[in-house]
């Protein structure tokens, strides 16, 4: 594993090949067999006029370097996952110290002083608390929900989805939060963190507005669970700090009932879950 600058020799280990396809981080013709060399890189990337490309690009190369002699030296295992969410990291570091979102990068714009942006990302929760995330999706009419939860150093304690069907987008993220408020308690959990990016669920749950009549039998149902000692902290987040349940919700799709489990199953799900707890943060403009 390696970079020989002396021979411009683009060597990528197969695992941060396949994550990098995977992940839609680069585009596929800028790896091995399309791009075999360095300078093949360079140019197509040059030839594109892509600088989002030529920065991520950069910081994969800086990240395979280190982890090549982390090997060398230090006689570590490479590990793909961590070598190239290093390379994302640092990417969405340079894109937040320079004031500028990966969408207006890849476009060349620059937004006005005055356009309000925030730092997004997911932190865990207190010690002694565990994190439910939901969500909701809908796809051509038919609904699913995703949750996941996690304890206060992000290690991943369940991760459950389900298929609803024909039903609304309320009433998805209202069961999604529902199924899997039941399960943490279900597990033993009583002190819980909820998050979701729905705002009407949230303010519904925390007493801001009347309880739309679609989901008052599930408000219900977890206001049942407080009185019998569940303590809940509700948080209304961006979608961008809530992406594995979002995955999750997608991944609901493509089953046909109920899913749950306590092991990381996805590839996909393993990367946002390491992001989530190196602490990927996004630029969200115009909030």
């Amino acid at each position: 594993m390696g970079i020989s600058i002396t021979h411009t020799t683009w060597v990528v280990p197969m695992g941060i090949h396949r994550l990098i396809i995977f992940n839609n981080w680069l585009h596929p013709t800028l790896s091995p067999p399309e791009c075999p060399d360095l300078l093949h890189c360079l140019n197509k990337i040059k030839s594109s006029h892509d600088s989002k490309a030529l920065q991520k690009f950069s910081f994969l190369l800086w990240s395979i370097w280190k982890s090549r002699n982390a090997v060398v030296f230090n006689n570590e295992i490479f590990n793909p996952v961590a070598c190239l969410i290093r390379a994302k990291k640092a990417s969405a570091e340079w894109r937040i110290r320079t004031c500028m979102s990966v969408d207006l990068f890849s476009r060349g714009s620059s937004s006005s002083p005055g356009t309000p942006s925030q730092l997004v990302r997911w932190y865990p929760p207190p010690p002694g608390f565990v994190k439910l995330n939901f969500d909701g999706s809908l796809i051509n009419s038919s609904a699913a929900g995703g949750f996941i939860i996690r304890d206060w150093t992000g290690r991943l304690v369940k991760a459950g989805a389900t298929y609803y069907g024909g039903t609304s987008i309320l009433v998805a993220e209202a069961r999604a939060l529902h199924d899997g408020l039941r399960l943490t308690i279900q597990v033993g959990f009583n002190n819980i963190v909820i998050e979701g990016d729905n705002k009407i669920v949230i303010h519904t749950l925390k007493g801001k507005i009347h309880v739309p009549w679609q989901i008052s039998n599930i408000i219900e149902g977890i206001h049942i669970w407080q009185t019998q000692g569940t303590q809940l902290i509700i948080n209304y987040i961006f979608r961008e700090a809530n992406m594995a349940a979002d995955w999750l919700s997608k991944f609901g799709h493509s089953i046909t009932a109920s899913f749950s489990s306590d092991l990381c199953f996805s590839p996909f799900l393993r990367v946002i879950l390491a992001e989530d707890v190196v602490g990927r943060t996004l630029v969200r403009r115009g909030v």
